[in-house]
């Protein structure tokens, strides 16, 4: 099944949230993988839309720090996270970017046949191998907003479901970007060849 990519000049604005510490450097990225019960993979990194900026053009807040701030459910509270990622990180994809585009329940459909996890793991009717699409060359997966309203209540474990996804994101699944932001204490920092 052929799968197409998105063209990563039309990626919106995206930044990392973070807790204090060193921003996301590419050169400490951690491989994706596999969980065993969960429709999302640990590690890789984690992006979602820039919702505002600064004065000076820093992103200062992203669709997740909105999420964390009205997660949307019973209790109508802030999440306990709330305010504890400050650290906004602006995310450029690299011109060679692969980046998946998940629009639709069809594009998620796609991604899981395509990819598909062994029939005896768990959740192999809801997700995809994120392994095995980092190695066959795919960067990142967008999920829009539509995506996300397309997917988030399909039933997870019976079917390809983005239930639990907090909002629109971007999950890079190999360091193919650069940071842009001030606070990355460097110039724009490129992946290693070696993953090209």
């Amino acid at each position: 099944m052929e799968l197409t990519s998105l063209d990563p000049d039309l990626l919106p604005p995206i930044a990392n949230a973070s807790k204090e510490g060193a921003p996301p450097y590419p050169r400490d990225f951690q491989a994706i993988k596999n969980q065993e019960n969960f429709n999302r993979p640990e590690h890789g990194l984690w992006c979602s839309l820039v919702t505002a900026w600064s004065a000076d053009g820093a992103p200062t807040a992203t669709a997740w720090t909105a999420w964390l701030v009205n997660p949307g459910d019973v209790t109508g509270q802030p999440s306990n996270h709330d305010g504890t990622y400050s650290r906004i990180t602006a995310v450029k994809p690299l011109p060679e970017a692969q980046i998946y585009l998940i629009d639709t329940e069809a594009d998620l459909d796609r991604l899981v046949a395509a990819f598909p996890l062994p029939p005896d793991h768990m959740m192999y009717r809801s997700t995809p191998d994120w392994e095995a699409i980092a190695a066959a060359g795919w960067d990142a997966v967008y999920v829009t907003d539509a995506g996300l309203a397309a997917n988030a209540e399909r039933h997870v474990i019976a079917e390809p479901s983005l239930h639990g996804w907090d909002c629109p994101s971007v999950l890079w699944l190999r360091p193919t970007y650069q940071l842009t932001s001030s606070d990355a204490e460097a110039p724009a920092e490129q992946v290693p060849p070696l993953y090209g």
